[in-house]
């Protein structure tokens, strides 16, 4: 009825239910008890397949973790970079703008200062 030999464990508690029950060789009870029997070994198996389903799907989940923390990684990269990159412009524009701003200022003062010395050397020149 197991579809295979009972173990010596299986024998021995067979053996404790008969002379707990006082059953005979033919009693119509042992079939129920085989079939009893037949289901514990089926329930011993679960714990081992629900711990194998168990690692099985942390591995799985493990190696998607690593993967999506590897891609957000690179991810972080790639928008620390563009993040440098146009901060770096952004600080280049501003200098150039001030150094264009401070050879602004010099030129039009020198052109002041140009303008007031022709305006001297005309005033001289004419009186």
């Amino acid at each position: 009825m197991l579809g295979r030999a009972a173990t010596i464990a299986e024998r021995d508690q067979l053996r404790r239910v008969q002379s707990a029950l006082g059953l005979r060789d033919n009693d119509a009870l042992w079939l129920v008890l085989y079939a009893l029997q037949f289901y514990e070994s089926l329930y011993r198996q679960f714990p081992k397949e629900i711990g194998k389903e168990a690692k099985r799907i942390l591995d799985e989940t493990r190696t998607t973790a690593d993967a999506t923390i590897r891609a957000s990684v690179e991810a972080a990269k790639a928008d620390l970079a563009k993040a440098i990159a146009s901060a770096a412009r952004d600080v280049a524009r501003d200098a150039a703008r001030r150094q264009m701003l401070q050879w602004l200022v010099v030129g039009m003062l020198l052109g002041v200062a140009l303008l007031g010395a022709g305006v001297e050397i005309g005033l001289r020149m004419a009186g």
